[in-house]
């Protein structure tokens, strides 16, 4: 039976603008490929990447072409002047390639949604909105913070509902978010969930965790290199 994991859309997001989470993505590709893992997928994330689509790619290139100029100003400023000449050429040539490199956040993107439309999309029942806006009544996490906290609700209950599914009995679950102010624990370990959806959580049958190749090595085989 396949692990099935529920990624917050903010971790998605995440490793489509950072082209060093590559090896990160492969692997999940590979664990999903292998059936060894099993994407819980709400169509909130689906709807929430898609908006955010073209804005993650942009953000990718945008944010190489500000690292790059800001190791170039260092190598004028410090550089050792013997060699200084041939690593602002060697920089030079990669700025000119940003385009290329664009296309390769494009081709992330792309690997993302080729997950998702391998993967059946949960629609949010009314139930479960029900169950998120009396979250937010009682200001429990995620709505413990002065903002609107549906979506992330929404979140926590859809994998609440799939932990406690009868026909998975005896099957093993994981959260993965980047959201540690809604998520984690306020006064502990920010690997801990926080008080208020702890009750989602065990020690061996539903795990959270806030990074997803951590998630990953716990997940699959050790001989799976992330």
């Amino acid at each position: 039976m396949p692990f099935k994991i529920l990624i917050d859309t903010c971790v998605w997001l995440d490793l489509a603008k950072d082209y060093q989470q590559q090896a990160i993505l492969a692997a999940l590709e590979e664990l999903v490929r292998r059936g060894d893992v099993a994407l819980i997928l709400p169509r909130t994330v689906v709807d929430e990447f898609g908006r955010n689509r073209s804005r993650v790619i942009e953000e990718s290139c945008r944010s190489l072409s500000s690292t790059l100029k800001r190791v170039k100003e260092a190598v004028e400023k410090f550089g050792d002047p013997r060699r200084k000449d041939i690593v602002l050429d060697q920089l030079n040539d990669v700025d000119h390639r940003l385009p290329t490199l664009g296309e390769l956040a494009v081709g992330t993107v792309d690997r993302i949604e080729k997950l998702f439309a391998c993967t059946p999309v949960m629609e949010i029942s009314d139930a479960v909105k029900l169950r998120a806006a009396q979250r937010g009544i009682e200001k429990r996490a995620p709505f413990h913070r002065q903002r609107n906290g549906i979506d992330d609700a929404i979140l926590i209950e859809v994998y609440a509902d799939a932990v406690s599914a009868k026909v998975l009995a005896g099957g093993r679950f994981a959260f993965v978010t980047h959201n540690t102010k809604d998520f984690s624990h306020p006064a502990a370990s920010n690997k801990l969930p926080h008080p208020d959806v702890a009750s989602c959580f065990s020690q061996r049958r539903s795990l959270f965790f806030i990074a997803l190749g951590e998630a990953l090595r716990r997940i699959g085989p050790r001989n799976l290199l992330i």
